[in-house]
């Protein structure tokens, strides 16, 4: 006699992602952990239950800072299946997108940016042209205040003078020196 056991793999999930083992807990035997194909520098696997005893029952996320690529999509991920079906077609030399520089991974999210849904900067970009033509200015103006205070005490009697202060014009042109040696710092 011979006997047999009637397994329905349908109902067999398959965890091809890497084993990640916390500690104080014992994982079982998974034989196909680690056989996911997502591009470990930019993804990482996550599992995907429920869909039987087959390969590619994963997708690959974005890691932390890292962002998916198309910005528009309603899924951030990559489907494990497709993964699979391209890399076995690079594993049979036919044409495939596996192996393809940037296909299948994440962008970098800009500098400072932990999380990010696309390139944006999260720290603000100074605009150097415009802070240094600004400064530029700022020290034009420095610059000629001292004139312009010595004009109003050198020329106090002409009557174009005196008629608008010369203590005030002067007072004034002090003032504007100092507001604009604290803009230049």
């Amino acid at each position: 006699g011979t006997s047999g056991i009637d397994i329905d793999l349908r109902r067999v999930d398959i965890d091809q992602c890497p084993q990640r083992n916390t500690p104080g807990t014992t994982q079982p035997l998974n034989i196909f952990a680690g056989t996911d194909k997502c591009k470990q520098r930019t993804t990482m696997c996550e599992a995907l239950k429920g869909l039987g005893f087959r390969r590619g029952s994963y997708k690959c996320v974005c890691r932390k800072g890292y962002y998916f690529p198309d910005t528009g999509s309603q899924h951030k991920y990559f489907n494990g299946s497709l993964l699979e079906v391209e890399y076995e077609k690079l594993m049979l030399g036919k044409n495939s997108t596996y192996n393809i520089v940037n296909e299948y991974e994440c962008l970098q999210c800009a500098e400072g940016c932990d999380y990010c849904e696309d390139g944006s900067p999260c720290i603000a970009a100074l605009n150097w042209p415009m802070r240094t033509s600004i400064l530029v200015l700022a020290c034009i103006v420095i610059g000629l205040l001292p004139p312009a205070a010595w004009f109003t005490f050198r020329y106090q009697q002409v009557k174009v003078v005196r008629a608008a202060s010369p203590a005030l014009l002067r007072v004034i042109a002090l003032g504007a020196f100092l507001i604009y040696c604290t803009v230049s710092r």
